[in-house]
């Protein structure tokens, strides 16, 4: 078991029929408003203090869903990608994301997708949202699974990491993304579905 397997804990997702795990100190969502059946939704809840005492990487604002949709109609799983991401790009209210990573080696896909609205240094500063997205394919049941962790970066110190990342790829990510990207992947390894009834 790796360092960061440690740091996560088992959750059950949609009643018990699906087991994954998910950072400490994220809160479900459905415990203070309505969420779509087919959502689980967790956001960061920890504090400035919980923060230092959680070394995970993330920082106080990520959130997570898992999203269990149609399987999309599409020639391949990298072009399934663009479908759902072009889909979360609409609900965003977003023009579009640039995937800046991608990773196809394992069962499923993951990758790092930056949305492109915020034109870098044409405007005033404004919140950018980075989304680590894992598609899970179960053709069985004809179902996409989406999980994705959003990270929103909003200060200048950050946005200008991201922004010097895309211009040379070959640095490391920006450690909170790289944290975020990290548990994103060991999310979809440890995804099991225990019940297909719930698909019926």
């Amino acid at each position: 078991m790796t360092e960061l397997e440690f740091l996560l804990k088992p959750q059950e997702l949609y009643g018990g029929a699906i087991a994954c795990v998910i950072p400490e100190g994220f809160l479900d969502v459905s415990m203070l408003r309505e969420v779509p059946d087919t959502q689980e939704v967790f956001v960061n809840s920890r504090d400035a203090s919980e923060k230092d005492k959680i070394p995970d990487g993330l920082g106080l604002d990520e959130s997570i869903i898992i999203d269990l949709l149609q399987r999309v109609d599409a020639a391949n799983d990298r072009e399934a990608l663009d479908m759902h991401l072009q889909e979360i790009a609409g609900l965003n209210a977003s023009k579009e994301w640039t995937v800046a990573k991608l990773d196809t080696s394992k069962a499923y896909q993951t990758c790092v997708a930056i949305e492109t609205a915020y034109k870098w240094g044409k405007q005033d500063l404004k919140e950018t949202l980075v989304l680590c997205l894992a598609l899970l394919r179960l053709e069985d049941v004809e179902t996409d699974v989406i999980i994705s962790i959003n990270i929103p970066i909003s200060s200048k110190p950050a946005l200008e990491d991201v922004h010097n990342w895309l211009q040379d790829k070959t640095q490391p990510l920006p450690p909170n993304i790289d944290s975020a990207y990290s548990i994103l992947r060991t999310m979809a390894n440890k995804l099991e579905v225990r019940d297909k009834t719930l698909f019926v």
